[in-house]
C-alpha cells in the first residue's frame, strides 16, 4: 500500500467481478473510497459490510443510473475524484446477417454509456480529477468474427482522445486502458485455462501469459492518480506485449 488514493473517491462501473472488482479493491488498498455499480442481480455481496464502499445497481446505458451513482458518491463521501468506466459486453455476429440488434446493444453499452458516464461525472468533478475507460487491444486492430466488439472499442479509444480535449479546460484528465487476453468471467468457456484457444492466445503474447484482473486494475489506478498528472488522451495497452507484435510471426518461446 502506498496511499496512492488516500481520501479520494472513485466510481467504478462493472464492479461485480473481473477488472471492475479488482479495481475497486485496488482503490481501497491505496487508501481510497469507492462507489461500485453493476446490473441489478449482480453479485456484489463481497462489498457488504465495508463502509468504504457504496453500491448502486442499474444499467450504465441509462442516464438516470449514471446520475444516481454520482449522487451516491456525493451523499455518502462528499466528493468524486475519479471514475472508471469499465462496464462492457462482448459480441460476435455474422457481418452479413440481417439483424442489427446485437450491434446496437454493444454500442449502447460500450460506447454510449461511456459518454453518459463522462457527462455525469464532469458535472461535479473538480480540477485534478481523472477518468479512465476500459477499452481493449481489440479496439486497436481487427479480429476475425469480432467486428461488433472491435468497432465499439475502437470508438471508445477515439472518444477518449476527443474527450480529453474538452475535459482539459476543466482540469479533468481521461485515459483508456486496453487489456489484451485477461482472465475474467467474460473470457471463460472457449478460452478457459488449458483450452486450445487459451494456449493459442498465450503464445501470441511475448510475455506468454494471460493477464490478471489485478494487473489491469493497477493500470487504472495509476492513470487515475496524481502520479499521472501529465497524462491524458492516451490508450495504454496492458497485453503482455501482444500489440507490439506485427502479427506476422509468433514470438519466440521462453528459453529460461
Amino acid at each position: 500500500m502506498t496511499d496512492l488514493h488516500e481520501g479520494r473517491v472513485v466510481w467504478v462501473t462493472g464492479a461485480a467481478s473481473g477488472i471492475g472488482r479488482a479495481t475497486v479493491e485496488e482503490i481501497l488498498q491505496e487508501g481510497g473510497f469507492a462507489v461500485g455499480s453493476d446490473l441489478p442481480g449482480s453479485d456484489l455481496s463481497w462489498a457488504e459490510g465495508d463502509e468504504r464502499i457504496a453500491v448502486v445497481t442499474g444499467d450504465v446505458a441509462d442516464p438516470d443510473h449514471n446520475d444516481a451513482a454520482v449522487n451516491t458518491a456525493l451523499e455518502r463521501f462528499g466528493r468524486l475524484d475519479g471514475a472508471v468506466l469499465n462496464a462492457g459486453i462482448a459480441g460476435r455476429d455474422d457481418l452479413f446477417g440481417e439483424s442489427m440488434e446485437l450491434f446496437d446493444r454493444v454500442q449502447e453499452v460500450n460506447v454510449r454509456a461511456v459518454v453518459l458516464g463522462i457527462r455525469s461525472v464532469a458535472k461535479v468533478m473538480r480540477p485534478g480529477s481523472a477518468i479512465t475507460v476500459t477499452a481493449s487491444t481489440s479496439g486497436m486492430r481487427g479480429d476475425p468474427g469480432m467486428w461488433v466488439y472491435n468497432t465499439s472499442k475502437a470508438a471508445v479509444i477515439n472518444l477518449v482522445r476527443s474527450a480529453s480535449m474538452d475535459l482539459a479546460s476543466r482540469g479533468i484528465r481521461i485515459n483508456a486502458v486496453c487489456p489484451g487476453p485477461t482472465e475474467t468471467g467474460m473470457t471463460e468457456g472457449p478460452y478457459g485455462e488449458g483450452s486450445p484457444g487459451y494456449e493459442d492466445l498465450r503464445r501470441r503474447m511475448p510475455l506468454q501469459k494471460w493477464g490478471r484482473s489485478s494487473e489491469v486494475a493497477a493500470a487504472h489506478s495509476f492513470l487515475l492518480s496524481t502520479k499521472a498528472s501529465q497524462i491524458t488522451g492516451v490508450h495504454l495497452p496492458v497485453d503482455g506485449g501482444m500489440s507490439a507484435n506485427s502479427g506476422q510471426f509468433t514470438p519466440p518461446s521462453f528459453t529460461l
